[in-house]
């Protein structure tokens, strides 16, 4: 669960730094331990039963010049878990250049798009859950991207995962992707193209616009030729479904006080989503105040009427930070698994 609101993307000031401090050599990396508790409800379908892991984390960032203007980066994580062996994995490693007026990237990397908190319709590359409580590092996707901007616009092109056609996930899949970034007072406006063979067309906008201090109102909506719905069904294995046009779209707001409290209301509708978890309906509130922050927040689904319901706390103190999130599941949301808790420590280095 993320305790950070949804303030409004400052997306030109990382645009216009220059390519020589984007470059700078530089090491960080976090250990961190995580306990979590699953409590699973009686007498459920699959025959689940109560759990509890601890599951160890560590990851190391990098990134050093390299020669003929060409930047290094990097994303090591590595895992290990009760009842599972310990895995390294390499989450982010590119290469990168000026090229064309502007910056080319090949090889691995985490491209996350769109406007939203809960759910982002236009993230047609990187297609990250943002529901997930305590989610280790995002792994990134092989792309060959192309990068160009100015004050107020931006273009990217990116081929993800080239040579792929069709794969078993729709995150897998070979594809081309456009998205135009443009600035306009208080409102930052995208609009995103992305072709593959499992979708074919697909297009969409979004948006985010302040409207003072303490409000910002944001949308994004997603056009599909094709989709796959996600399809559970008794006594068989999880499945896309391949089905005719559909789409994604998401309407929310958020309300910040001086004294940091913020409010945040979302809805959305996903296409591919499986049956009775198509339409969402969020509202959340948060706290920050110096080093500590708490936030809780309700999902609820009207098609199944289920309802999910969650805290969180995190408390940050020079190189160390501690969390704590409590999940309850009502309704058919909660079938299998009645609750979920994690508590995780942290050492930045």
């Amino acid at each position: 669960m993320r305790l950070a609101g949804t303030p409004r993307l400052a997306v030109t000031a990382c645009l216009l730094l220059p390519a020589a401090a984007l470059a700078e050599n530089s090491i960080a990396g976090t250990l961190r331990t995580q306990l979590e508790a699953r409590s699973a409800r009686p007498g459920n379908p699959l025959g689940m039963e109560d759990e509890n892991r601890i599951v160890h984390t560590g990851e190391l960032r990098w990134q050093f010049d390299a020669p003929a203007q060409n930047a290094l980066r990097g994303l090591f994580s590595m895992r290990d878990a009760s009842g599972e062996r310990g895995a390294l994995r390499i989450n982010e490693l590119t290469l990168e250049r000026p090229f064309a007026g502007g910056f080319l990237t090949a090889g691995k990397k985490v491209m996350s798009w769109d406007v939203g908190y809960a759910f982002r319709p236009l993230d047609v590359i990187q297609q990250e859950d943002r529901r997930a409580i305590d989610a280790p590092a995002l792994d990134g996707v092989p792309m060959l991207a192309w990068e160009a901007f100015d004050a107020e616009r931006a273009i990217t092109v990116v081929l993800s995962n080239p040579g792929h056609g069709r794969a078993l996930q729709p995150r897998d899949d070979g594809a081309l992707a456009v998205r135009l970034y443009r600035q306009r007072g208080k409102r930052d406006e995208y609009a995103v193209l992305r072709l593959s063979r499992r979708n074919g067309v697909e297009a969409g906008l979004s948006f985010s616009h302040v409207l003072n201090e303490g409000v910002e109102l944001h949308g994004s909506a997603l056009w599909q030729q094709r989709h796959d719905t996600w399809l559970t069904p008794r006594g068989q294995a999880p499945r896309w479904q391949p089905s005719d046009s559909g789409g994604k779209a998401l309407a929310g707001f958020t309300w910040t006080t001086e004294r940091k409290y913020s409010l945040l209301g979302e809805a959305w509708l996903d296409r591919t989503a499986a049956p009775g978890q198509q339409r969402n309906m969020l509202l959340r509130l948060a706290h920050s105040g110096g080093e500590l922050e708490v936030a809780g927040d309700v999902l609820w689904q009207p098609q199944n009427d289920s309802r999910i319901a969650s805290v969180a706390a995190g408390w940050r103190h020079g190189r160390w930070q501690l969390n704590a999130s409590w999940r309850h599941y009502g309704g058919v949301a909660g079938t299998l698994v009645r609750s979920l808790g994690v508590f995780s420590a942290q050492l930045g280095f």
